[in-house]
């Protein structure tokens, strides 16, 4: 049952696409409109009152789970209601929010949690267009052989459970000093070294180091460095890697037992590394994220990263609160331990050309046992996509972050029935954008194809005795109040 309704919500939140009440067409011949959810006073009145401000003509029955009867679909048919409106005030799509997809009404809209309100929107059917026809035949083609996709999947981890296990990630223990090296990656960016070096060489002082990372720059990036910054240490590689591999060769030249990770469009606050060094005194941390402070107040994002699940893993930013747990450290801003990282095995080089090894990195330690945590003491001023937003565009940007969210799933993701539901997820959004000439989802699955079978090999290797679970992963890694989905990364 637990099962169904997952994939039931999977499948259903796909086609619920965020809305403006005020914007949503027709709203003005709205006669009857109904309110569909749990019996919670507040959220149906919370509801009623909004939809009132957007239509004040409409008159708004609720039901819910309250006293009195349940309701039936032929009761709700009946009444010819012009608006449906389901509450998702939990997780799961009960029987109550079904009738209202099913009641027949022309709008079906409907209210999360934190007030945001969705439309549910089926993809248009054009049965005498060739183009749709198409589009639809495409969809099936790509959902029918991603079936082969999560059979492989399942076939790995079958023949995983029959081979013997290797022993778990050795703990290196303490990381044996406090001594931090600051790696900054970079390619062409040399604007940026005048904003990133100067705080970061004063917060670094006479103990710890700075080292750049050049990968590959033609813009005088290293000549520019060693004239205004000879204290720091130039690491210059003869071609363009990408992040993965200029992080790897920073981390591989630097000899402190801390290292920092800190973007070039990232400025250090003072104090970063009095407040977050005490958290490795701990057993069991592996890296420790500052808060992220964006221009104008912006809390898109925070470092505070919380996990959710709806078929793809879906990092969030809550508001910066208290230290705790978060998913994973980021790579623009953080602090890990060293000798965790190489046991490990570092970033992985297939999230190719950036997003989500950072992600993956912070999920292989929870797995291992080993804690990320949100110090927000320690603060830095991002000044966010300043040179990804450039170089590739934010529709290209966000295309790569859902790429890798799919290699992401094939490469970590062991859990049966969540696998199932990423299918659904990824099936259902084919479903939603093909038809209607939107190909995000497309476009990602087939630029994914490519790593399908590195990211098997590497979920074959990753394979260890007494790795933690993917649902107690997400449970262990979510901070405090992180049940109301805020921000999500990108």
């Amino acid at each position: 049952m637990r099962a169904r309704s997952d994939l039931t919500r999977t499948a259903g939140n796909v086609f619920l696409e965020p809305v403006e009440l005020t914007q949503v067409p027709g709203r003005q011949q709205w006669r009857r409109a109904f309110v569909v959810g749990p019996g919670d006073p507040g959220q149906v009145e919370a509801a009623a009152a909004e939809l009132r401000g957007a239509a004040p003509q409409v008159q708004i029955e609720a039901w819910g789970r309250g006293e009195g009867p349940r309701p039936g679909l032929w009761r709700l048919r009946r009444r010819g209601c012009d608006a449906a409106v389901l509450l998702l005030t939990g997780e799961g799509r009960r029987r109550e929010k079904l009738l209202g997809l099913l009641s027949g009404a022309p709008v079906t809209l409907a209210r999360g949690r934190t007030g945001q309100w969705y439309q549910f929107r089926l993809p248009p059917c054009r049965p005498l267009s060739l183009r749709w026809w198409a589009r639809i035949t495409l969809a099936g083609m790509l959902s029918a052989f991603y079936v082969r996709v999560v059979v492989a999947l399942r076939i790995t981890d079958a023949l995983w459970r029959l081979a013997p296990l290797p022993d778990p990630v050795a703990d290196p223990g303490p990381p044996g000093g406090t001594r931090v090296t600051f790696i900054v990656p970079t390619h062409n960016q040399r604007e940026l070294m005048d904003l990133c070096l100067p705080p970061l060489l004063e917060e670094a002082g006479p103990v710890h180091k700075v080292l750049v990372v050049d990968d590959a720059s033609t813009d005088g990036t290293v000549e520019h460095i060693r004239r205004r910054y000879p204290r720091v240490r130039v690491v210059r590689l003869t071609r363009n890697r990408g992040f993965a591999r200029a992080a790897r060769a920073g981390i591989a030249a630097c000899d402190t037992p801390l290292f920092a990770l800190i973007n070039s469009d990232v400025q250090v606050r003072p104090g970063f590394l009095a407040a977050i060094l005490p958290h490795f005194e701990r057993d069991d941390v592996f890296a420790v994220c500052a808060r992220i402070e964006l221009p104008g107040g912006s809390q898109m994002e925070t470092g505070n990263v919380a996990p959710s699940f709806s078929g793809l893993l879906e990092p969030y930013h809550l508001p910066p609160g208290k230290p705790g747990p978060i998913l994973f450290a980021g790579g623009a801003s953080s602090v890990f331990h060293r000798a965790r990282y190489d046991a490990l095995g570092g970033f992985e080089t297939i999230f190719q050309p950036l997003y989500w090894e950072d992600i993956d990195l912070g999920y292989r330690a929870w797995r291992a046992g080993w804690r990320s945590l949100f110090e927000p003491a320690a603060s830095v001023w991002h000044q966010r996509r300043a040179w990804i937003g450039p170089r590739f565009g934010d529709a290209l940007a966000n295309e790569t972050f859902l790429k890798n969210s799919l290699v992401f799933v094939w490469k970590n993701l062991r859990d049966r029935a969540m696998l199932t539901q990423h299918w659904v997820y990824v099936c259902a959004r084919l479903y939603q954008e093909t038809p209607r000439g939107e190909g995000t989802m497309c476009r990602a699955l087939l630029r994914a194809l490519p790593a399908l079978l590195p990211a098997l090999v590497r979920r074959w290797r990753a394979r260890r005795r007494g790795d933690l679970g993917d649902r107690d992963v997400l449970a262990m890694a979510t901070p405090e109040g992180g049940t109301a989905r805020e921000n999500p990364v990108r």
